[in-house]
């Protein structure tokens, strides 16, 4: 009976239920308040998975940059982030990690106004250049008093 035991623990191991994983689904705001995404940020096999999501049809994705690591993070400016300038998914191997969790990340997109309808570029009357807003995900400013980047927490 132990070796029985002991054989479907291998089994059940070999095909994944040992396996664990995350999934969390974080708020894109603009400006601070507007609502326009989401950012979600899931395991998949053996990496991290961070998908950006325009949701609101008067805005589109342009430019993004993310900030994962072990440590909160310290600067705000996106550019300086060690992922982007990227598009809507980036794919990074866990063990670039070092096993080490919680994760913090943070995550800013640049958008642009769409008409909802013929989702033509919505131009500034006075500059004749695309509206354009950042998104931060949704969490904890990085450096209060300095600007409104944020990060947060994602536990595996």
């Amino acid at each position: 009976m132990k070796k029985f035991i002991v054989l479907l623990i291998v089994l059940l191991m070999l095909a994944g239920f040992g396996i664990t994983s995350s999934a969390e689904v974080v708020t894109l705001l603009a400006d601070q308040t507007i609502e326009v995404g989401t950012l979600t940020v899931e395991v998949v096999g053996g990496n991290l998975e961070v998908t950006y999501t325009i949701t609101n049809p008067e805005w589109q994705l342009g430019e993004t940059h993310l900030y994962v690591g072990t440590s909160i993070p310290t600067k705000s400016a996106p550019g300086r982030f060690p992922y982007g300038p990227g598009g809507a998914v980036y794919t990074i191997a866990l063990t670039d990690f070092g096993g080490v969790f919680p994760l913090y990340i943070a995550a800013q997109a640049e958008i642009g106004k769409v008409d909802p309808v013929t989702g033509d570029p919505v131009l500034d009357p006075n500059t004749g250049l695309q509206i354009e807003e950042t998104a931060w995900a949704d969490g904890i400013q990085i450096r209060s008093g300095k600007n409104w980047a944020m990060y947060f927490e994602f536990e595996l």
